[in-house]
């Protein structure tokens, strides 16, 4: 197994549960936002092959996540959230001085990590940013008597809890996958205020409407998606290259669901996975201290 070691970042949360993963004279440290209900641990098989690029996996379970303390799906205020990813950057910069930084996210995780480029307090520190099939759309439409009732309730019972159940054979190939619902450590459920700032900050992000004065909408982007994605729409993915312009790379992934890097139903997605450690080592090749 490629086990990780737990590790401290000085969060405003006692026991927010960090790791990193091993890797030989690291060249980049990423900083991984995983998605909603699952957990870091999860994304062993990719910080495995990205080592062998040079890159170290850092990251934690957020807020209501994995081995974080907190009601179960409640990852919010979004204004918290941030904060750990400040946390998650200085432990990067202080622990490893003079190595480049990514922040990779994916799902929710990737609509926090745009989130973060915008207006996160260091933005323009890492020297790049992956997203990987975030969160701005869903597959499944939310109306706007939804929406409007669960931002009430938000404000009533802000970590009251909603499920949040997923379908494990849409989410990639079931050998990379694994056995997420039978993984302790998963769960099912998703905050009314989770969602909502999900909800909001995603369809900002669609219309070009969300803060745009963060310095790391100055640094390099590459946005992948799968076109079989059943749960976050691939037409959220498609807008944001529209509005990102040249800075952003965009890779559509062909019949791959939607955990990407774990493929689609005839693929077991270590290309995306290349494809990330390739696409970094290219952009912060003159950053490399040799």
């Amino acid at each position: 197994m490629y086990s990780y070691k737990k590790v401290k970042f000085e969060s405003s949360l006692d026991n927010l549960a960090a790791y990193e993963y091993p890797c030989d004279e690291p060249k980049v440290i990423m900083c991984c936002v995983h998605g909603i209900g699952e957990h870091f641990g999860r994304y062993e098989r990719m910080a495995a092959r990205l080592a062998e690029y040079g890159i170290k996996m850092i990251g934690m379970d957020l807020r209501g996540h994995g081995r974080t303390p907190g009601k179960r799906g409640h990852c919010a205020p979004r204004t918290d959230v941030l904060s750990d990813i400040d946390s998650m950057i200085k432990y990067a910069v202080d622990t490893y001085p003079g190595i480049p930084s990514v922040i990779y996210g994916h799902s929710m995780g990737g609509n926090i990590a745009l989130d973060y480029r915008y207006r996160g307090r260091f933005s323009g520190v890492p020297r790049a940013y992956v997203i990987s099939a975030p969160w701005i759309r869903l597959v499944r439409p939310v109306t706007g008597l939804l929406y409007g009732a669960v931002s009430l309730i938000s404000k009533i019972a802000p970590s009251a809890t909603i499920g949040s159940a997923v379908d494990e054979k849409v989410l990639g190939n079931p050998e990379s996958v694994g056995d997420y619902l039978s993984d302790p450590l998963v769960h099912t459920r998703i905050s009314m205020l989770t969602a909502v700032e999900g909800f909001s900050i995603g369809n900002a992000i669609y219309d070009g409407t969300w803060l745009k004065a963060g310095e790391g909408r100055q640094r390099p982007l590459l946005l992948m998606h799968g076109n079989a994605d059943m749960i976050c729409d691939v037409e959220g993915s498609r807008m944001l290259k529209k509005h990102e312009g040249d800075i952003c790379e965009y890779v559509e992934w062909d019949n791959y669901y939607h955990e990407i890097h774990n493929g689609g139903p005839d693929d077991d997605g270590m290309e995306v996975i290349e494809k990330t450690g390739e696409w970094i080592c290219s952009i912060l090749k003159g950053d490399f201290n040799e």
